[in-house]
């Protein structure tokens, strides 16, 4: 009898939860959606260009200080830090689930870069910029911090860390260096490679769970969530406002499309890292 309830709950406990499944499926179907809609159509071009015109020329392109804190030592010290960690720890899933996520999700941002064609549809004909590599870097970093340390830290970590990667992802817009669907992008790459090292743990790794108290765990999830609703209510209200008199979406520009964006931007993070936050509570 013993012996039987062993090893069915060492069946249970190798399988790879279903939630995770979806995860891979959804991040998927949301990036090849994205990269359809918004580069592949002309309206979706069209839109996105109406919001490039309206960065000023005298920021186009520069950059801020969370843009400027995403380079390749910062990337690197991320990775050494965070498998650094988990093996003090002791434990060495949490730091190959850590370096896995961040080099994967950036290989293939990368990738899907270098190989995904923007045909030119409008008269704005700038470079394809789908996804957004600053985004991917931001991201993934938060979650592979969060991997990486233990369920006292873990709140704070996806906290601040989130708010981080939502300002990088707000920068790369109101600097014009990329598109509203270049964070989405990155965002569903990031989300993908999260299902991918949380589903191979689930069937290889010997770690023990790292569980973060209910009350912490709700509280953090309340906060990420106010932050999301009140981030998007906002950037759909300033970005309807700023339409303009003719509502025409894909020929408005000015200051009210960009901020809409930029809000919209960070949203979009903010409301990545909830998710996995919700989908994530046990390490």
């Amino acid at each position: 009898m013993n012996a039987t309830t062993v090893s069915a709950s060492t069946t249970v406990r190798r399988q790879v939860p279903t939630r995770w499944v979806l995860t891979s499926v959804a991040s998927v179907v949301a990036l090849g959606g994205v990269y359809t809609l918004a580069v592949l159509t002309k309206p979706g071009q069209e839109i996105e260009d109406s919001i490039l015109r309206s960065v000023d020329g005298g920021t186009l392109l520069k950059s801020g200080r969370a843009l400027d804190a995403i380079s390749i030592p910062a990337i690197l010290v991320v990775v050494g830090v965070v498998v650094l960690i988990a093996f003090v720890r002791r434990r060495p899933g949490a730091a190959l689930q850590s370096a896995t996520l961040i080099v994967g999700a950036i290989a293939t941002t990368q990738i899907i870069k270098a190989i995904a064609p923007r045909p030119e549809l409008t008269t704005l004909t700038l470079s394809n910029s789908f996804p957004s590599g600053h985004a991917t870097i931001a991201v993934a970093g938060v979650l592979a911090l969060a991997t990486a340390f233990g369920r006292h830290l873990r709140p704070l970590i996806m906290v601040v860390g989130t708010a981080f990667a939502a300002l990088v992802a707000e920068q790369t817009v109101a600097y014009g260096w990329h598109r509203v669907s270049d964070v989405c992008g990155a965002c569903a790459v990031v989300m993908l490679w999260l299902a991918i090292v949380r589903s191979a743990a689930a069937v290889w790794s010997n770690d023990p769970r790292d569980t973060v108290g209910r009350r912490m765990h709700g509280f953090t999830s309340g906060l990420l969530g106010l932050a999301m609703v009140a981030t998007l209510a906002a950037a759909g209200a300033i970005f309807s406002i700023g339409i303009g008199s003719d509502m025409t979406l894909t020929m408005s520009t000015g200051p009210g499309v960009l901020v809409g964006a930029r809000l919209l931007s960070a949203g979009v993070v903010i409301a990545t890292a909830w998710l996995a936050w919700k989908l994530d509570r046990s390490i």
